[in-house]
């Protein structure tokens, strides 16, 4: 395989289930080594979820989504042995990574102040519902929080949904999968600072936060307008979302008077250009259920997703199908942009995961199968490699339950 970006990084990975298991994935993508310390037994995500069944056993759909190029070890961190493995570990790694709720790990025994004895060159990243309180103050730090929770109290379910009907959860766990890519940006930052100044040093990263980003645009028109965007149509633009066909929806997004223009005319209703009550975005959002709405659907109803989107398409008016996961496995685009990348597993043999979003000319991801390590696959490899240990003493540690 070429060389990778982040060959020669070594990141420690204390991450369960999503958010820190992304930033972890992404740093395996780029080719840094991954040691993904999961407790006896294995993280929450190996039982969690959907069992699946191949040739050479079984193991969860979920520890599938997030795992890919690491390498799994089995160690008990509540003892002493335990500890002093992970120490010495951290004291090799470049990058430690952890989304336990703040105070875990320092009640493990491994505060910041210690860590940075351990390696003072170390980059240590966390991610959590609030942040942490080193770095800056996070007055609700210690509030549990899953990506639902963030979103809610950051605004962004209160957008999601129809208007007049309770808030909807997205479905998926948004404020995890972001939190954790801006967690990888973070880290790739520590190393360049790393580089520059020879010291390690903190990535904190709070959901909260990164759901806190997600919803600038309608923070920013509560700020100025003194109005709160609420669920259902966007305040600022009309069309701007789904209208139903035949057989599903389609997306319509109109933002310029050239694109108003071209929609009207594709619905055969040219007499809505110059409507005086739809002359700008912000108009037509006001009467989007009266007006707007209405004559687009009487179109959009009589015609399948697949023609109404050509038709859209072929007037310039940006639009898409709504579509469902059965339409994209296959998709070319998908394919082409190798956003479905092959992954060997020991117990299902060669599946498919999501791939990495992020293109780098020099540093592609995705051009060779990568692998999804099955529980305590790498625990000899990395207790050899790392730690200098023989088989003897590899065995007395697994005897003692120390590790897996």
């Amino acid at each position: 395989m070429a060389g990778r970006a982040l060959d020669g990084v070594t990141v420690v990975d204390l991450t369960q289930i999503v958010s820190g298991a992304v930033t972890s994935m992404m740093l395996a993508d780029f080719g840094a080594e991954v040691i993904k310390v999961e407790p006896i037994g294995g993280e929450t995500y190996r039982r969690a979820g959907y069992e699946l069944h191949g040739p050479g056993g079984s193991t969860n759909l979920n520890i599938l989504r997030f795992t890919r190029g690491k390498k799994s070890i089995e160690l008990d961190l509540k003892s002493e042995r335990g500890k002093e493995i992970l120490a010495e570990l951290i004291s090799q790694a470049d990058v430690l990574v952890e989304n336990f709720r703040p105070g875990v790990l320092a009640r493990l025994g491994f505060p910041w102040e210690r860590l940075q004895e351990l390696n003072p060159r170390l980059v240590y990243t966390s991610i959590s519902g609030f942040g942490h309180d080193d770095v800056l103050p996070s007055p609700y730090r210690d509030q549990p929080a899953y990506a639902i929770i963030a979103e809610a109290m950051a605004g962004l379910t209160h957008l999601a949904g129809e208007k007049d009907r309770p808030p909807a959860w997205m479905g998926f766990a948004m404020s995890d999968i972001f939190s954790g890519t801006c967690a990888f940006a973070g880290t790739l930052v520590a190393l360049r600072d790393r580089d520059r100044t020879g010291e390690g040093t903190r990535v904190d990263i709070g959901m909260f936060d990164a759901s806190l980003l997600m919803n600038d645009l309608p923070m920013a028109y509560q700020e100025h307008l003194g109005e709160s965007m609420g669920r259902g149509q966007y305040a600022l633009q009309s069309p701007w979302g789904p209208f139903a066909t035949s057989d599903g929806y389609v997306i319509i997004a109109v933002l310029n008077p050239r694109e108003w223009a071209a929609l009207c005319a594709c619905i055969d209703r040219p007499d809505l250009v110059d409507h005086p009550d739809l002359v700008t975005g912000h108009m037509r959002s006001k009467a989007h259920e009266s007006i707007v709405r209405p004559a687009i659907e009487e179109w959009t109803s009589v015609r399948t997703r697949a023609q109404a989107v050509a038709e859209l398409q072929a007037a310039k008016v940006p639009s898409a199908p709504v579509n469902t996961t059965e339409d994209l496995l296959d998709d070319p685009q998908v394919l082409a942009r190798q956003m479905r990348q092959e992954t060997t597993n020991r117990d299902l043999g060669v599946v498919r995961t999501i791939g990495n979003p992020i293109k780098v000319a020099s540093s592609l991801v995705g051009q060779e199968a990568a692998s999804l390590p099955a529980l305590g696959e790498h625990t000899d490899e990395i207790m050899r490699s790392r730690l200098g240990l023989d088989d003897t003493e590899i065995a007395a540690l697994r005897e003692s339950k120390v590790v897996g």
